[in-house]
């Protein structure tokens, strides 16, 4: 495969998730505010900072942020980045897939282009969440099991793992400034908004169905291990399409294996006592900076530099 390819085929699949983590941040975000910005506004400015922190966009509204095409880390840019990856690939992708990525394009333009309103931000937003799942689901069906589909959701793991580790530090972060000593209604907030942000909400309660607390939380969203979006779970995938990518290139102990088996095994062996000893921003950091290593690996050995 040429490195080009495989390229746009890693970032289509980075670009696609980013665009849906942000898409699901910013409507857990957006209503949270609503519920708090009358009884507790210095506490809705603190989750909307925590959320602009996270995003790594500028400080401005919701609107901009969702169809500004100027800001780079916009959804809209995000979305952009995804087709233009996904035009340059037409030939290896299906023709579905490229038809779901175009269409979601052009629906955040038409609301985009619509009169102002709440309405077509909430549109826009679940319109790319679904948008993504359809993809996802068309992705699966239609794409042959081989090394353009291991780069496509090789991208997406890498990205999940990175966002979500990236939540969850801010998040908890944000606690930490506050000095751990909110009200329980306070702490109780946080939580359900980083579960939500995750989409673990409905998971999480089947196994902790009267507990939200900082431990349960943390356990569940950094080392279950059947929840697709925790953190292990998405470090597991990344590490078995990075094997799958270097076994078919006839190098099966190199070091982009080996990089992706650390962040993974990092996760495998942790536990949420061994995070709580340590801080969970110190132990995300490491994953985060693991993965960065990773990355930066795998650009080398098959991406055009």
């Amino acid at each position: 495969m040429l490195s080009r390819v495989a390229d746009s085929l890693y970032w289509m699949g980075r670009y696609v998730e980013r665009a849906e983590h942000m898409a699901r941040l910013l409507e857990v975000t957006r209503d949270l505010l609503v519920d708090l910005a009358e009884v507790d506004p210095e506490g809705a400015a603190a989750h909307w900072q925590a959320t602009v922190a996270t995003l790594g966009v500028r400080d401005v509204s919701v609107e901009d942020i969702v169809f500004d095409t100027t800001e780079p880390s916009s959804l809209a840019s995000c979305v952009f980045r995804a087709r233009e990856n996904a035009r340059q690939v037409r030939e290896v992708i299906a023709a579905e897939m490229w038809e779901h990525i175009n269409q979601s394009y052009w629906a955040l333009q038409e609301a985009k282009s619509q009169a102002g309103g709440e309405a077509r931000i909430v549109h826009a937003l679940t319109n790319t969440q679904s948008a993504s799942f359809l993809w996802d689901g068309v992705t699966d069906a239609s794409m042959r099991r081989g090394e353009g589909l291991y780069f496509l959701k090789l991208g997406k793991s890498v990205e999940r793992t990175e966002q979500l580790s990236r939540t969850i530090g801010v998040r908890v972060a944000m606690r930490t400034r506050a000095g751990g000593d909110a009200p329980t209604s306070q702490e109780n907030v946080m939580w359900l908004t980083l579960l939500r942000s995750a989409g673990a909400f409905e998971a999480y309660r089947k196994i902790y169905p009267t507990r939200v607390d900082q431990r349960s939380v943390l356990d569940f969203l950094i080392f279950d291990g059947d929840f697709p979006r925790a953190v292990r779970s998405s470090a597991h995938v990344t590490l078995e399409f990075a094997t799958r990518l270097s076994v078919l290139h006839g190098s099966p102990d190199d070091a982009v294996g080996r990089a992706f088996g650390k962040m993974a095994s990092r996760l495998a062996y942790g536990d949420v006592e061994e995070l709580l000893s340590r801080g969970p921003s110190a132990f995300l950091n490491d994953v985060l900076a693991d993965t960065a290593n990773a990355g930066a690996l795998l650009a080398r050995k098959y991406f055009l530099q």
